[in-house]
């Protein structure tokens, strides 16, 4: 029996068939993401005048965790230009402004390999770059693919249907 709404497809998606979206627009070379994770703290609580030994739980404040994205350095500049607005140099020309519209909204798109088309699509809000790594280490006898980090913390995320 398939195990997907009205398909005949048996398999679960694959995890290496996915594009990454700033802001509306594809960026180049992504080869790896971090999983997302949300987690709600547990809060404990016990009255005083409680005749239980076992702590009420309740649940707090929800977290999310970072996300890491891996980029092969290309001409594509968005991680590039993303990263940078916040991190910038004395001798970096222009002025960093006293509050740069650093937050974008982060878009993953999973694609079914069987049809190439969006099956799922994951988006973190309010994302902004908190580390950037602008290049992998260099060595002369390597034979890899330059790549550039972008640690990202997001205010949470969602996940939509694909229409």
């Amino acid at each position: 029996m398939p195990r997907f709404v009205e398909s005949t497809k048996r398999d679960p998606y694959r995890n290496f068939n996915f594009r990454v979206l700033l802001n509306n627009v594809e960026v180049a070379a992504c080869r790896k993401i971090s999983g997302l994770t949300g987690t709600v703290e547990v809060v404990k609580f016990r009255s005083g005048d409680s005749l239980s030994s076992v702590d009420e739980l309740s649940p707090g404040r929800a977290r999310y965790e970072n996300v890491t994205l891996e980029s092969g350095l290309t001409q594509d500049t968005a991680f590039e230009d993303w990263a940078t607005q916040l991190i910038r140099h004395e001798a970096t020309p222009g002025l960093r402004a006293a509050e740069p519209d650093y937050r974008r909204t982060v878009e993953i798109l999973v694609y079914d390999i069987d049809h190439n088309r969006p099956v799922k699509r994951f988006i973190l809000h309010n994302a902004w770059c908190s580390k950037f790594t602008a290049m992998s280490e260099l060595a002369a006898e390597a034979n890899e693919i330059l790549i550039a980090t972008l640690v990202i913390e997001h205010e949470g995320f969602t996940i939509e249907k694909v229409v």
